[in-house]
């Protein structure tokens, strides 16, 4: 994942000169603390700091925690998926890069959010959900299990202004998926944010626009994880971060 920020991400030349220097040496994130690495590669310790804020994290110590768990990974096991991968190849690795995502995406759940989420999902008397292309399909099944709870749930795969210029505000949560952050969505986001909606975005760390924009963010895996071109997973994230809260909702409503 984040070797995939590094190349996604916009960065100052100070920061490429940076990114340069992990790649080649990539042990000294292991090995050094924010301070020590800023001697390594002549930059200052806030730039560290700041270049680690820049691609989503926390700051230094954050960065460097996901980077040893990935940098290990990647060297203990191969997981990737070639033109001369063989059929028992795909079906030792495909589970495993599956497990890796949820992994991943579990490991950047914040209990404080989904908590404060799940009270929002309980006060509210509609729950909305927008997503299009392939994320569309997952916010159809999470309304019909809400619907089923009794919950009043509605997918959409564009916004209907009329529709929100006509609802109370406090009486409706928004969900907005998107694992790009930067489509259709992020007008649908900004526009509900305008009106004063309460709005949940479930992203990634590709790009932090959309996070900025809702009250609240859950935050996907949305990795290649050395599969094909064309061959993407972070489906498995989107379901993962709905069917939590669902079944937390369910557990609210004692419908287990």
């Amino acid at each position: 994942m984040i070797t995939e920020l590094f190349n996604t991400i916009t960065l100052t030349p100070q920061q490429q000169q940076l990114v340069q220097s992990i790649n080649e040496h990539p042990d000294w994130i292991k090995k050094y603390n924010a301070k020590e690495l800023a001697q390594m590669t002549y930059v200052s310790a806030s730039t560290i700091v700041r270049f680690t804020q820049k691609l989503g994290f926390k700051g230094y110590l954050d960065f460097q925690k996901t980077f040893i768990r990935e940098y290990t990974h990647q060297n203990t096991y191969n997981q990737t998926i070639h033109s001369e991968s063989s059929i028992n190849d795909v079906i030792e690795i495909l589970p495993a890069i599956y497990q890796e995502v949820l992994l991943e995406t579990s490991r950047n759940m914040q209990k404080e959010v989904i908590v404060r989420v799940i009270n929002y999902m309980l006060q509210a008397k509609q729950i909305d959900f927008y997503a299009n292309n392939n994320n569309y399909s997952y916010i159809q099944s999470a309304a019909l299990k809400l619907n089923s709870l009794g919950i009043h749930a509605q997918a959409y795969n564009t916004i209907n202004h009329d529709y929100v210029d006509s609802f109370v505000p406090s009486d409706v949560l928004s969900f907005v998926i998107s694992h790009s952050g930067n489509n259709q969505t992020m007008v649908d986001a900004y526009y509900l944010r305008k009106k004063r909606s309460r709005v949940i975005g479930i992203t990634s760390h590709l790009d932090h626009s959309l996070e900025l924009i809702c009250n609240e963010s859950f935050i996907i895996d949305a990795s290649s994880h050395g599969l094909p071109h064309g061959i993407s997973i972070y489906g498995l994230s989107i379901q993962y971060v709905l069917d939590l809260l669902i079944i937390e909702m369910m557990i609210k409503k004692k419908r287990l």
